[in-house]
């Protein structure tokens, strides 16, 4: 599947098969280099127009609404004007869905799909919903885009990237949060196919993924860079909350792990407040995505109030973090951020 698609298949003779393949791409997919120069990419580019597009999926709750909204304006922010599309399900309401067209999305309502290994109930039981990103074919390429990144620099570049492209996130393994694909009715039916079979390593999308596509081009980390500090030294804290801070931007994008910036107060990030989210507490990059969402209008600020029983863990995780004793104090800073009393 990596090399030789299966639309390009074109017969069958035991256990050969024949494929009428797209030597151009074939070439393409073969010459991934190991350093690039995005403005070569971009000139080189000008020779075959391409039908291309940003993509996110939203499925199952509201979880990630407010994240989607953040994420497309700050796509635009850092210069794109290529299509955004929204793949969403059912659980997606029409006021959320003005919210996110009034961002720049174009929504597609999906058919979420069901992964087999997750436990009813959970966030995992419909990630295989990305699937649904192949059947984008009216689009020769698509960058995804998951809806907790936010963008810094334009990422135009990788639509010059054969499928699969993706940063690396450990060892041999990449993460599924921005990848190139190329969309493809019958990789999609593959995928559906396998489901069932292809045990996921991490039990997700990204581990299913990640045994089906083994010959994927390891993009440079800064293109898809997480908010973590598991390395727990001086060192790296301070590396990258510079990295977080710069202006012009020295990442292409933050990817928010942990708790996400909009299930906290602007005031500072709340991960700080529980032990073992403490690892993902960077208030330079909480600053970041609240800058974005400040030049947003009500329309799309609307969905990004915070829930009674939200607000109730939050008092509730700033008293555990006192009673905790953690020096660094985040739990005392005073509250401003106007969804408190919303």
């Amino acid at each position: 599947m990596d090399l030789f698609r299966c639309d390009e298949a074109v017969g069958r003779d035991g256990e050969w098969w024949m494929y009428m393949v797209d030597v151009e791409r074939l070439e393409e997919k073969l010459r991934l280099p190991e350093v690039f120069d995005v403005s070569e990419l971009t000139a080189a580019a000008a020779g075959r127009p391409r039908r291309e597009a940003y993509a996110t999926v939203l499925h199952s709750s509201d979880t990630y609404l407010c994240g989607a909204i953040v994420l497309a304006q700050s796509i635009r922010r850092a210069g794109s004007t290529r299509d955004l599309v929204l793949l969403h399900d059912h659980t997606v309401s029409k006021p959320a869905l003005a919210a996110l067209v009034a961002a720049g999305w174009i929504p597609r309502k999906i058919k979420r799909i069901r992964n087999p290994r997750a436990e009813r109930g959970t966030y995992n039981e419909y990630n295989y919903s990305k699937f649904r990103l192949w059947q984008l074919t009216d689009y020769d390429r698509v960058v995804f885009v998951d809806a907790d990144i936010l963008v810094l620099r334009d990422l135009d570049a990788l639509f010059r990237f054969p499928q699969l492209t993706a940063v690396g996130n450990d060892g041999s393994l990449f993460n599924s949060g921005i990848m190139v694909i190329e969309p493809s009715q019958c990789t999609f039916e593959s995928l559906i196919r396998q489901r069932r079979t292809i045990r996921s390593y991490n039990g997700g999308d990204q581990g299913f993924l990640n045994e089906v596509f083994v010959w994927w081009h390891r993009l440079p980390r800064r293109v898809n860079y997480l908010k973590n500090f598991w390395a727990n030294t001086t060192a790296e804290r301070s590396l990258k909350e510079r990295l977080f801070r710069a202006e012009p931007a020295e990442v292409w994008s933050i990817h928010y792990l942990g708790l996400k910036p909009w299930t906290c107060y602007r005031d500072y990030d709340c991960n700080w407040n529980i032990g073992d989210q403490r690892v993902y507490a960077s208030d330079a990059a909480h600053a970041r995505w609240w800058q974005v969402y400040d030049d947003m209008g009500e329309v799309m600020r609307s969905p990004c109030r915070l829930s009674e029983r939200r607000k109730i863990e939050i008092a509730w995780d700033r008293h555990l973090a006192e009673e905790a004793g953690f020096s660094d104090h985040h739990w005392k800073i005073n509250i401003t951020d106007p969804r408190k009393w919303e």
